[in-house]
């Protein structure tokens, strides 16, 4: 008997779910098909089943964390109106979004493995970049897409900074430094 569309479609989330959280926590070298299958729960089997390469799995996970980034920027700008930009600041630069490697931006987690990858891999998380600095730089004032450029690098690398960071105390000055220069692109 053959597995609805919909049970495959459940189970194929399900793996991508789980191979977002493991790209994230381990990087893409850092875990192979057999790991991936056991994170999801399943055979090396199974998962080929759904995804025919590590590399397609990791493509899936860079597309759906880049679509996970603008819809929660258009979250914000629902919720918080015109106070949005401060109010996603202080989510991003929270100790609790630095401290949940496994479920935080993809653009922190996973760019040093982009930058490995290949140039369809690139190209596609190059892609969905310029939709989120199109998306921030309604929150970037006068400073527009300029400062939305600026915006995701400071934050994205003011995360990953802050994740080596030996101590909480270095960590929350890091994130702290962040948020006063985030100030300025936002606040203008």
């Amino acid at each position: 008997m053959r597995a609805s569309r919909e049970h495959m479609e459940k189970v194929r989330s399900h793996i991508l779910e789980s191979s977002e959280q493991g790209f994230r926590e381990e990087g893409y070298s850092g875990l192979g098909i057999n790991g991936l299958a056991k994170r999801a729960g399943m055979t090396s089997g199974a998962f080929y089943g759904h995804f025919p390469s590590k590399r397609q799995a990791f493509k899936e996970v860079i597309e759906s964390g880049m679509k996970d980034y603008i819809d929660s920027i258009q979250q914000f700008e629902e919720k918080y109106q015109e106070q949005w930009p401060l109010h996603f600041l202080d989510f991003y630069l929270s100790s609790e979004h630095v401290d949940d490697l496994a479920h935080s931006c993809v653009v922190p987690a996973l760019s040093a493995d982009v930058m490995r990858s290949d140039e369809e891999i690139k190209a596609t998380y190059s892609t969905l970049l310029e939709k989120v600095v199109n998306q921030l730089s309604n929150g970037a004032g006068e400073h527009g897409k300029t400062g939305a450029l600026a915006l995701v690098s400071l934050l994205a690398g003011s995360v990953m900074i802050a994740r080596c960071a030996s101590t909480p105390k270095q960590s929350k000055e890091i994130l702290d430094a962040a948020r006063l220069l985030a100030n300025t692109i936002v606040s203008d």
